[in-house]
């Protein structure tokens, strides 16, 4: 019996070291060098994406002429970026300003970007939330973009489609 014990412990102890490793340097981290790459298609109305291994939708866009991979968040109302992607993508002047987020409440400011690209609509003078906490490779696509789009979801699939209507 405690022969079996000392097994059992060391197969728990070894699985559990290997879960925390990936848990905590995985490939799917963000800021650790992870860029989810959109998986889907360009429509002529539109773009479909499937559900990235992070088990968040993931589609390809510019700020200002720059590319920029943006994470799809129904629960941001704009869009957000860190500071030194705000330096990448120089958006200038920034107003201090306080925002909401899932982790509490945070400092950061808001900036401008002349113009926004995501799922062949073209938007111009965007408001964007400078978070100084936000990974520094993760854009998160807000609903001041998304409004501008019918958003529909079935299964692992995801459709944005620009709205005729706003």
């Amino acid at each position: 019996m405690s022969q079996a014990l000392k097994r059992a412990t060391v197969i728990l102890a070894v699985g559990a070291a290997v879960f925390l490793a990936f848990d905590r340097f995985g490939p799917w981290q963000s800021g650790r060098g992870y860029r989810p790459r959109p998986v889907g298609a360009l429509t002529a109305d539109g773009v479909e994406r499937r559900r990235a291994i992070d088990g968040h939708f993931h589609v390809s866009g510019s700020v200002n002429g720059r590319p920029v991979a943006f994470m799809v968040d129904t629960g941001a109302s704009t869009v957000a970026v860190s500071a030194a992607m705000s330096q990448r993508l120089e958006l200038g002047d920034c107003r201090p300003r306080t925002y909401g987020t899932a982790g509490g409440m945070v400092q950061g400011c808001e900036a401008r970007a002349d113009e926004l690209t995501v799922a062949g609509l073209r938007l111009r003078d965007v408001r964007i939330a400078v978070l100084p906490e936000q990974s520094e490779d993760l854009a998160l696509l807000g609903m001041n973009v998304l409004r501008h789009f019918r958003i529909e979801t079935e299964g692992s699939t995801m459709r944005l489609r620009a709205r005729t209507d706003s």
